[in-house]
């Protein structure tokens, strides 16, 4: 009997370590696939609530955010750590949405604590996760071939711009008040020279003779440039000079009356209020900065302006406002079209006094006026008046015809000149029915992508957050804020396996990982 129970006694002391230890291996296993499906579990968590990307900021400028505005301000990190925690639910609990097949779960596997340790908002580091959105935005799509394009077109005529400010510079030493002073001296040295002419009979009978010989002599200028004066004659200068006086604004906009003039709440916007700011920003990927090409196209891209306005951003003209940064569309619109108009005015410049054609045209006309003003002497002063004017007019013209929605060549001659000097003087400065449409010209919007390809103001991306956050309220009637978008965020759950071993799970995720 002893033999017999020593055999038992052995096989149970046995047992007690073998049970124990393949327990203790079953427990670890189950503990390692707990750690494992609660990965899963996060993965799936952090994907599903990814997968919920703001769809009208999606649709309308290709951004993913997350949409965590709750009803204060910033995001509702509460509801993003609610989401998180029943989509995890769906891999720690299999059974969860199934009433009738349901299997037992082997894993015991609970979920004790759930907390987001860092988050990323749209409007963070002044806008940096937005605008590395939307350069990766560009990169996946169109990429740089309109911008490329627009820039050799720039570049062609970028000597005609800059050697067109050099000659209205020197056109800016004198005036048109200068030449009438000077004709108002002629013409009183004319009045003082003939009453001493008519002093006496041997006066009288010299000058007489004196003025035949002369006459001979010069005969044949006199009568050229007394030919050379029609008898309809007007001189432009005057209405040049009284056209650079006048309102832009009612000269180059069809309906001046109709240009939004109300000043905006610029504290509702991004840009104007304080901002929600995510904690402990996580790695976003490339974001360049306000001058990244890619960064300027997806602006060209996505934005509207005067000849396409938007319905439902605060600002209607929004590359404008991107320009400008002022209260007002009409205050936007004023100071865009005065910086055309003074390029436009530079290059006509150059055109006038660098074209075969309108160059002749300009010395022929500055010779009439100094002719018709009896000063020609001041033919050169003229000259650089006139051209300095005409530019201007045509300037006008070229910036109404953008504004009417037609083309206008960057670099002009002859063939896309569009203004009469003399015929505005017949008119009384009418610019009406002067706009054509050049088949292979720029329109407006070209010309302000233009300005912004050359603008690199550190508040573009703040105003360009303005009106994207304007337009998608305006879109979807909500209170949508940009600094309540989630672009990457930290989860970390404290979970419990087997009621034994306590591990943290933590796993980032970001949209420009996708």
């Amino acid at each position: 009997m002893k033999r017999k129970g020593s055999i038992t006694i052995y096989f149970v002391l046995v047992m007690a370590v073998i049970v124990p230890l393949i327990l203790a291996q079953i427990t670890s296993a189950k503990v390692s696939a707990g750690r494992m499906q609660a990965a899963n579990s996060m993965d799936q968590a952090l994907f599903s609530l990814f997968g919920h990307y703001y769809g009208p900021l999606a649709k309308e400028y290709g951004l993913l955010f997350l949409n965590a505005g709750g009803s204060g301000s910033g995001p509702d990190l509460e509801a993003v750590i609610t989401s998180l925690e029943d989509s995890m639910n769906y891999i720690l609990e299999p059974n969860k949405g199934f009433s009738v097949l349901t299997g037992k779960n082997l894993l015991n596997l609970k979920r004790e604590a759930m907390a987001l340790t860092a988050f990323t908002l749209a409007t963070d580091a002044g806008g940096a996760p937005f605008r590395a959105q939307a350069i990766r935005c560009m990169k996946d799509t169109v990429g740089l071939e309109a911008v490329s394009l627009l820039q050799e077109e720039l570049t062609a005529g970028k000597n005609a711009e800059e050697t067109g400010k050099e000659l209205l510079n020197d056109s800016e030493s004198v005036s048109y008040n200068d030449i009438e002073n000077m004709a108002a001296e002629a013409a009183e040295s004319a009045s003082e020279g003939g009453g001493g002419d008519s002093g006496g009979d041997g006066g009288s009978d010299g000058g007489t003779e004196t003025g035949v010989e002369e006459g001979s002599e010069e005969g044949g200028s006199g009568d050229t440039g007394e030919s050379s004066v029609p008898d309809d004659f007007v001189n432009p200068l005057p209405i040049l000079e009284q056209l650079q006086s006048l309102t832009v604004l009612n000269l180059v906009v069809p309906d001046p009356s109709a240009i939004p003039s109300e000043n905006v709440d610029k504290s509702e916007l991004v840009s104007g209020r304080d901002l929600a700011s995510g904690a402990g920003l996580i790695d976003i990927g490339e974001a360049g900065d306000n001058g990244d090409p890619f960064f300027k196209a997806w602006i060209i891209t996505h934005f509207r302006d005067f000849t396409d306005p938007s319905s439902h951003s605060a600002y209607k003209y929004q590359k404008e406002y991107l320009l400008n940064g002022k209260k007002s569309d009409r205050a936007n619109l004023n100071a865009v079209v005065t910086t055309l108009l003074l390029t436009r005015e530079a290059v006509n410049m150059f055109c006038l006094l660098t074209d075969e054609i309108k160059s002749a045209e300009l010395s022929t006309l500055s010779l009439m006026i100094a002719t018709f003003l009896a000063i020609p002497e001041a033919e050169p002063i003229i000259k650089l008046v006139l051209a300095a004017g005409w530019a201007y007019a045509e300037s006008l013209v070229d910036v109404r015809a953008l504004l009417e929605g037609k083309r206008v060549p960057y670099v002009k001659d002859s063939s896309s000149w569009q203004t009469d000097a003399e015929g505005l003087a017949k008119s009384g400065g009418s610019l009406d029915g002067l706009t054509e449409d050049c088949p292979w010209g720029m329109r407006y919007s070209h010309f302000l992508d233009a300005l912004l390809l050359a603008f690199g103001d550190k508040k573009l991306t703040m105003r360009c957050m303005d009106i994207v956050e304007s337009e998608i309220r305006g879109q979807t009637g909500s209170d949508f804020r940009l600094d309540s978008c989630i672009g990457a965020l930290t989860a970390e759950a404290e979970m419990r396996a087997e009621r034994k071993v306590t591990f943290p799970v933590e796993m980032s995720a970001s949209y420009m990982d996708l």
